[in-house]
């Protein structure tokens, strides 16, 4: 295993956790408490919808990040671009250090509460839980805020090992986002 795959396996690592992080952002620059009323006025069936895709959609792509690393499928070996399949190779290389361990399994601690959620109702539509109502994936909003600022530490603390250094994902604001929607639509009363 060389580093340069290690380089290229965490960058597109890297690349999800900042769609991830996007994505969180989009969410909550429209669905805020601001603006709740001004979505509710002007379409909020359409509103109403695009909040459960977008919630549907965090949980698949969280849960993306804590499967293992690799998958057997009729007797071939398919590698999963996660956070374990990183630690693997950062581990091989000699650069699995503390923080990036302790870092990644508090990643993994919130993919096991919210895998229930992608088992059992989006990836499958279980009966007994779909007939029983039973909520599943449910987190409070400190363990969202914790599970966000892990994988931007986990993502810092890996480029630093590889060697390409940290990225700033937390912002994701540009022209024509969610915030120029919410000013349009407020200019629209």
């Amino acid at each position: 295993m060389s580093v340069s795959k290690l380089v290229g396996d965490f960058e597109l690592l890297r690349e999800h956790c900042i769609l991830l992080r996007q994505n969180y952002n989009t969410y909550t620059d429209l669905y805020n408490k601001e603006n709740r009323n001004l979505l509710d006025k002007v379409a909020p069936t359409f509103f109403s919808d695009i909040a459960e895709i977008m919630q549907r959609d965090w949980i698949l792509q969280a849960c993306k990040l804590m499967d293992p690393a690799k998958t057997k499928i009729k007797g071939s070996v398919l590698e999963n671009i996660t956070v374990k399949l990183v630690n693997e190779q950062l581990e091989t290389c000699g650069l699995l250090n503390q923080i990036i361990n302790e870092t990644s399994q508090e990643i993994l601690k919130y993919g096991d509460k919210i895998k229930p959620a992608r088992h059992k109702r989006l990836a499958h539509f279980d009966r007994e839980h779909e007939i029983n109502n039973v909520t599943l994936g449910e987190t409070t909003e400190e363990e969202l805020f914790s599970f966000l600022n892990n994988i931007q530490t986990y993502c810092d603390e890996v480029g630093i090992a590889v060697g390409i250094g940290p990225l700033d994902f937390s912002g994701s604001g540009c022209k024509g986002d969610a915030l120029d929607l919410i000013k349009y639509l407020r200019g629209c009363k």
